[in-house]
């Protein structure tokens, strides 16, 4: 009889074992993670992301500096992914605000179109101007950073932008 009534408690533990481990499990399946509850940002992802259509980085060179550019087309845009930050590179795309890219010019810029940036450059101090080097520097709306470098009487436009969060990584 002692052996059937240990039998009896050893089955009696499996079984109770089982049942809180599937309790366990169902309760788990049942509550929200805390990373990924419920897919809603807190602020919508396109106040940090720049404009891209089709796929295409569209940069509004106006927008930034205030100076009327000759027609351009984005040549090339690529993430910017710093070696201090610890991110995937498969997993970064210009759409999170962390860009390079190049721009082409329609046309060779005019003498009046560098003469616009002079007289803009005596008010407007983002703008350095060496002898046939532009560049133009300044921070947007959220604190990320614009830069903007160009050569004179080139037709590439070099832009980067770095999201305010990455200046803190850089600095």
């Amino acid at each position: 009889m002692e052996k059937k009534n240990n039998f009896s408690k050893t089955i009696a533990t499996i079984v109770l074992g089982i049942v809180i481990i599937i309790i366990a499990i169902a309760s788990c399946h049942q509550s929200k993670s805390i990373e990924g509850g419920d897919d809603k940002d807190t602020v919508a992802a396109k106040e940090f992301m720049p404009h891209v259509e089709n796929g295409k980085l569209n940069i509004d060179l106006h927008s930034i500096t205030s100076i009327q550019f000759p027609k351009y087309k984005t040549a090339k845009a690529i993430p910017f992914i710093p070696d201090s930050v610890s991110i995937a590179a498969d997993e970064e795309s210009v759409a999170s605000g962390n860009y390079s890219a190049t721009l082409i010019l329609d046309t060779i810029p005019s003498k009046d179109f560098y003469q616009h940036i002079d007289l803009a450059a005596q008010h407007d101090t983002c703008w350095d101007i060496n002898k046939f080097e532009y560049t133009y520097e300044r921070k947007d709306k959220q604190g990320g950073i614009y830069k903007i470098a160009f050569s004179k009487g080139g037709q590439q436009v070099f832009v980067t932008h770095l999201n305010k969060d990455m200046i803190k990584a850089n600095h």
